[in-house]
């Protein structure tokens, strides 16, 4: 039994990671268009026979690959040596940083807004802090330092060389979506009745778990062992990135645009963690897959 979970292959976790995504994401367009109110995010029928099939299929997308990750975490927990130059992992770093600055920027000025809205107010910093204000523009920090550990991860890459001398800079992301989730929550809405301020959250909170994962396998602080961690969390994280990003583009495309929730605009940021994610997962598995083959030419 040992063996058998010390030679999974993680490429079984990408087919229902891609199952998921390609019946959601169209699913996820048809509901914005037909079963959404405009501008407000509400379902217009809650009980909708695509409401139960894309909560099924997330649910699916969502508890398999943790399931499967903690079944055969001793296969998947070892560290990938360091040493071999990946271009790709460099650009998809840069990418990610990028997409990092422009969520700074956009969330910097939702703060200017808030912040003008109030300007006269007498306890201006009590009504920041209820509008969620102090959050977007420490979102917005946390962005900008997170960028620029990721280009030193992309340079580090590129290089084939460790980045575990960034220790510091490899939590930023974590406190990124830790403010990214609190302004979120300060919105006096239920979101059980707006489902992309819902699926938003449920986003951030597995990004939360994969960015503690990745800092500690990346600055190798008490790293060891959690690798399965980064297969657990990343690929719900990056299944529901790509739902709250790929649909919104779509509608707006076709011209649809005010069926968005008028507080979920597109962040591209969501596209930069999640292809980001598939980079690293994807990574990981040709190591272990090699490691299996090997194995196998030798018995």
């Amino acid at each position: 039994m040992n063996k058998k979970y010390e030679s999974v292959n993680p490429f079984i976790l990408f087919v229902f990671f891609i199952a998921a995504v390609i019946i959601s994401l169209p699913l996820r367009v048809f509901q914005l268009m037909q079963n959404v109110e405009a501008n407000t995010g509400f379902w217009i029928n809650r009980d909708s026979i695509t409401v139960y099939i894309l909560y099924a299929v997330l649910g699916i997308g969502i508890v398999l690959p943790i399931l499967l990750s903690l079944i055969y975490k001793r296969g998947l927990g070892k560290t990938v040596e360091v040493g071999e130059k990946k271009l790709l992992g460099g650009i998809f770093s840069f990418i990610l940083s990028a997409t990092l600055i422009v969520n700074a920027i956009t969330r910097y000025g939702d703060f200017s807004d808030a912040f003008f809205s109030i300007s006269n107010s007498a306890n201006m910093f009590s009504e920041l802090s209820k509008s969620g204000g102090i959050a977007m523009v420490l979102e917005a920090f946390f962005a900008v330092v997170s960028a620029i550990f990721f280009i030193m991860y992309g340079i580090a890459q590129i290089n084939g060389k460790s980045a575990s001398e960034y220790k510091l800079l490899a939590i930023m992301p974590l406190f990124w979506s830790v403010f990214r989730i609190l302004h979120r929550f300060m919105r006096e809405i239920s979101f059980l009745n707006v489902s992309e301020l819902f699926l938003e959250l449920l986003m951030i909170a597995f990004l939360l778990m994969f960015f503690m994962a990745f800092a500690q396998v990346t600055a190798k602080v008490n790293g060891k062992g959690v690798e399965w961690k980064l297969f657990a969390y990343g690929l719900p994280a990056a299944l529901l990135c790509l739902l709250c990003f790929v649909p919104r583009v779509i509608v707006t495309i076709l011209g649809k645009g005010e069926f968005i929730y008028a507080l979920s605009s597109i962040e591209f940021c969501d596209l930069g963690v999640a292809l980001f994610i598939i980079y690293v997962l994807v990574d990981r598995s040709k190591v272990f897959k090699q490691e299996i083959l090997e194995k196998k030419n030798k018995k």
